[in-house]
């Protein structure tokens, strides 16, 4: 009994149809019918008869029908930890309004003093990043306010809170701190408005008159209208770590107490028996120093 056997058998119950099952598995029906044969030889026993044109499962196969999924699930998995071990390869997952300019910088420190190479894919939201690491297209995520999942582990990295920028020419630069009474008749520059972040953010200003907004596809894009007075945001702490110096020149930081207690949590999550937990850990590791030491600039 092999994994090729197995996966013949599956796809025949599946489809219902030797020929079609050659097809899909690139094979020829005689292929299809010799595995099959095999299979049943091993077991001493039929797997399917035919009612008609129908290819049913008998008992025997109807029992062997959750063991050969189960069976094929853990040898997918064991060649993903053996490939893990040979190719020492993070894929980090990004939820929406994590910088991937600081995510870049913390591998660039990696890159620097260790040998293994990294792929980042940025998701829609939190959630899709925790069902991406428990389906195993990705090792790592970096996510606000941990989601629980079965079998996943969540490592803190950083507490933010949210900002309320404009640029530098903006009318609103000269207040000592924002009211929503401010806000009438201005311009909101978005990010993905569908969001939980989003969503909350849009919560706050609920009887704002004739607020306006513009929604754009990405936060370095929101950064960039700010800059150009096209009108404010309100951004998490993390998107602005990178523009020190922009911040100085470009952008103004004002207060705005609606947002004061909306903060989240940054945090790393993982499964605790990846084959790559070493690195996964050093990552973290790095991101959070590199974010300490951003804050403190």
């Amino acid at each position: 009994m092999d994994d090729e056997q197995l996966l013949t058998f599956i796809t025949v119950f599946e489809l219902n149809n030797y020929s079609r099952t050659a097809d899909h598995l690139n094979l020829t029906q005689p292929a299809v019918t010799a595995r099959i044969q095999k299979l049943e030889n091993e077991l001493d026993c039929k797997l399917f008869y035919r009612d008609g044109k129908k290819i049913l499962l008998t008992k025997e196969g109807t029992a062997l029908l959750p063991y050969a999924h189960k069976i094929l699930n853990y040898v997918k998995e064991a060649r993903q930890v053996i490939e893990g071990i040979k190719t020492p390869t993070i894929i980090i997952g990004l939820s929406p309004a994590i910088s991937v300019s600081i995510v870049l910088e913390v591998l660039s420190l990696l890159r620097r003093t260790s040998e293994f190479s990294f792929e980042l894919v940025e998701a829609a939201d939190s959630v899709e990043v925790s069902k991406m690491i428990k389906d195993g297209t990705i090792d790592i995520g970096l996510v606000r306010d941990v989601i629980p999942f079965t079998n996943l582990e969540s490592e803190y990295i950083f507490h933010e809170k949210l900002v309320f920028i404009v640029g530098k020419d903006h009318p609103l630069v000269g207040k000592a701190e924002i009211l929503k009474d401010d806000l009438i008749d201005q311009t909101m520059i978005c990010y993905r408005r569908e969001t939980a972040l989003w969503r909350k953010i849009d919560e706050r200003l609920i009887g704002v008159r004739n607020l306006k907004r513009i929604e754009v596809g990405g936060f370095e894009m929101v950064i960039s209208m700010i800059k150009n007075n096209w009108g404010f945001s309100v951004v998490p702490e993390l998107i602005l770590a990178n523009h020190t110096n922009t911040r100085n020149k470009d952008l103004c930081t004002v207060p705005f107490a609606e947002f004061k207690d909306l903060t989240y949590n940054v945090a790393g999550i993982y499964k605790k028996e990846s084959p790559k937990l070493e690195r996964l850990l050093l990552f973290l590791h790095t991101f959070e120093t590199t974010l300490k030491n951003l804050k403190s600039i």
